[in-house]
Formats: C-alpha cells, structure tokens, sequence
C-alpha cells in the first residue's frame, strides 16, 4: 500500500491545487494513503472529512508547523498549532490535545529549509523524513538517513508536493491499513521509495509558486 504523507494544497500560501485533485490523481496512481500537510493550516480537515465519503483512499489529517527550529509534519486530528514554539513546545502541544497523533520532523538537515539536524532529535518527535524529494540536494537526505538510523521507528518518504505534477514523486510502502491506527503502525516498518524532484523542476517552482 503506497502512502504519500506530505502534500501541500490550495490551503497553503505557495501550492493551488485542490485536494479533490490529488485524490483523483491518488486513485489513478493506487496510493492507498494520503496526507495533506498545509503550512500552518488546518481547513484541508473539513474539506478531507467530506471528501472521504466519496474515496477509498484513506485521508490522514495533517499539517505542517513551522517551528523556531525546523518545520514539523502533525498527522492526526488536532487544531492548528500555533506558529514559533520550539520543536519540543509543539510536540507537547499536539500530545496535549490528542492521544493519537504522529510527530515527524519535515526535511530535518535541510539548511536551505530551517533545518536544524540533531538539534531536535530530543525534542520528543516520533520520526524524520530521511526522503523529501523537494530538498534542492540529496545530501541533505542522506544525512538525516544516516543521523536516525537506530534512533527512530519512523523514517519517512515524502514528495512535499506543492503541484501536482509533484505527487508520488517519493512514498512509503506499508502493509494494508483500513484506519490512521492502522497506518500510524505499519508506517513503522515501512519501505521507502522514490527520489528527488530535481533542481530544475524545483527552481520551476520557485519561479512559479502561485501556478499548478
């Protein structure tokens, strides 16, 4: 089961394209799972708790917070989480709020993306993503790869798509999951795939942040 947990839609201040659209294009391409991660923004959860009835692709509630140290992908149904808390402020936040929920900290050694590597590896989070195909180098993602190896239960693979000519570009491999349990378990042992989007594609982007 193909898993995309890191998508950035109409409700982020950088990407214009609809949920419904990634959904069509999940189905298209049997993704079982998806995730919509908008930057600092939580209305996408409203609009997947509609769409869920028409899809069999499962919804998973996320957003992406950005810290004083990094940005942090939330995944479960909790409010938006205010701006500029350290990492370790938003993680205690989100527990506050809901029992079930997935801390990953979003392209951790990135520089280019606020990054800050080890720093937050105590913060409380529960995994990394070792594969964001939007960073603008690799060796950004070989460095978290290699930093949590041992460390975490949660190594993820994700496009961090704003277009959607973006999606699938990176994913998890998960066994068979019917609910956000199911796949907050089995992300645990799963198989990452994919590769980065590429310098050109992602400076067409930077050049074009308003345009699918």
């Amino acid at each position: 089961m193909k898993a995309e947990l890191h998508l950035h839609s109409e409700y982020s201040w950088d990407s214009m394209v609809k949920i419904k659209d990634y959904v069509s294009r999940a189905e298209e391409l049997k993704f079982g799972v998806i995730s919509i991660t908008d930057h600092n923004n939580t209305e996408s959860h409203q609009t997947i708790e509609k769409i869920q009835e028409e899809t069999e692709v499962l919804l998973i509630p996320g957003q992406e917070v950005s810290t004083t140290e990094g940005h942090l992908l939330v995944y479960g149904w909790v409010p938006q989480v205010p701006k500029n808390y350290t990492m370790k402020e938003s993680v205690e936040f989100v527990r506050d709020e809901s029992k079930e929920v997935l801390c990953i900290a979003a392209h951790p050694f990135d520089r280019f993306r606020s990054g800050h590597g080890l720093r937050i590896f105590e913060s409380g989070i529960d995994g990394v993503e070792i594969l964001n195909a939007s960073t603008w180098l690799n060796y950004f993602n070989t460095l978290s790869n290699n930093a949590s190896k041992g460390i975490f239960q949660y190594r993820l693979a994700n496009s961090d798509a704003h277009r959607l000519s973006e999606f699938g570009t990176a994913w998890n491999e998960i066994k068979e999951a019917e609910s956000m349990t199911e796949v907050f378990q089995n992300l645990k042992a799963g198989e990452i795939n994919g590769g980065i989007i590429g310098v050109k594609r992602k400076l067409y982007r930077f050049l074009r942040r308003k345009v699918i």
